[in-house]
C-alpha cells in the first residue's frame, strides 16, 4: 500500500528530476573544477528536453497507452514511459576555447550552475509541496 502511494508518477518524475539535476550539478562543478587543465572537454547532462518528451505524449488525449504483456510482443509506442528515461552525460569535444585544446568557458559554467541550483531547489519545493499533500491526507486534514 505504502510503495503505491510513493510510486505514483508525479513522484517518479520529481526523483528521476532531482537525480538528473544532482549529476548535472556534479558535471558542473568538475568543468569549473578542470577549467585550467589542459585538453580538458565539457560534460554535460541531458534529460530535461527527454522528460519534456515523455510528459506531452503521455498528456496527449490521441496518446493511446499500450501494455505488452509477454516478451515477444513489439511495443509500438516505443517504450514511452517515465521508468524508461536516464539522464545521459554528453562530453562536449567539438569546440574548443583555447590554444591548450580545453573548451570549458568559466562564464558559462558558472551561469549553467546557477540555473541547475534554481532548477534542484524547485524541485526539491515541489517534492515537499507533494509529500505534504500526502501527510495531510494521511492525517485527515488535522
Amino acid at each position: 500500500m505504502i510503495d503505491a502511494i510513493f510510486s505514483g508518477e508525479t513522484i517518479k518524475i520529481l526523483e528521476k528530476a532531482l537525480n538528473a539535476s544532482a549529476l548535472q550539478q556534479q558535471m558542473l562543478s568538475n568543468n569549473i573544477a578542470n577549467v585550467d587543465t589542459p585538453g580538458y572537454k565539457t560534460s554535460e547532462v541531458v534529460f530535461q528536453n527527454k522528460l519534456k518528451d515523455i510528459i506531452n505524449k503521455t498528456a496527449d488525449k490521441d496518446f493511446l497507452e499500450l501494455k505488452v504483456t509477454d516478451k515477444r510482443h513489439i511495443s509500438l509506442a516505443g517504450d514511452v514511459s517515465i521508468d524508461t528515461i536516464q539522464p545521459q552525460i554528453i562530453t562536449r569535444t567539438e569546440t574548443s576555447m583555447r590554444t591548450d585544446e580545453n573548451n570549458v568557458d568559466i562564464d558559462m559554467e558558472m551561469a549553467k550552475l546557477s540555473e541547475n541550483t534554481v532548477y534542484y531547489s524547485t524541485l526539491a519545493q515541489l517534492t515537499s509541496m507533494k509529500l505534504s499533500g500526502l501527510k495531510n491526507v494521511i492525517k485527515e486534514g488535522r
